[in-house]
């Protein structure tokens, strides 16, 4: 079964530029944005990925101001996955959002998950690679067709003991003497 199978292409920088924000540009003040995504972009960052057919929007809501950019990403999209169950194909769709921010500073840095340094003199901020991450992170570790999707609570798995128990036919007379 080679549902997983993809071509692998990588985008071009030409495609991958279409999720450039030019922030220089722009005035201190809120600004919005949306991008929309599909496998290709997802392929472009790894080649082991074991979902497919991904495809969605990103929409962006930025503030500027003097000290800082504050990024709110609001992605809906659908993926396929294979159950880990079952191994069959289903549709998962997601509905999230993340905030991220980015401070004016000397050089580039990362602080937390939730805060990055770039160089103030930097013109533009693609966002491709933190769609791709913030899509993956809300893609599910464990992976259970819908059909199955009340077998997921542990408190469902019943572990069945013999009730009957087989006593040596010898035996029985002891147990009249009781």
């Amino acid at each position: 079964d080679n549902t997983f199978a993809c071509n692998h292409k990588k985008m071009d920088k030409k495609n991958l530029r279409k999720f450039d924000i030019r922030i220089q540009s722009l005035s201190n003040n809120k600004h919005n944005f949306s991008f929309d995504f599909n496998q290709e972009l997802f392929d472009n960052y790894s080649k082991e990925l074991d979902f497919f057919d991904s495809k969605g929007n990103c929409e962006i809501e930025l503030i500027k101001t003097e000290m800082m950019l504050d990024f709110t990403f609001m992605i809906d999209g659908e993926v396929y996955l294979k159950c880990d169950r079952t191994l069959k194909k289903f549709k998962y769709e997601m509905n999230t959002s993340k905030k991220i921010l980015f401070k004016f500073g000397d050089k580039d840095e990362e602080i937390s998950d939730e805060m990055m340094v770039i160089n103030r003199n930097k013109s533009i901020i693609n966002v491709s690679k933190l769609i791709y991450e913030f899509f993956l992170l809300n893609i599910p570790v464990k992976r259970l067709h819908p059909s199955l999707k009340n077998e997921d609570n542990i408190d469902n798995f019943v572990y069945k003991t013999s009730t009957t128990k087989k006593v040596d036919p010898r035996l029985d007379l002891l147990n009249n003497l009781k």
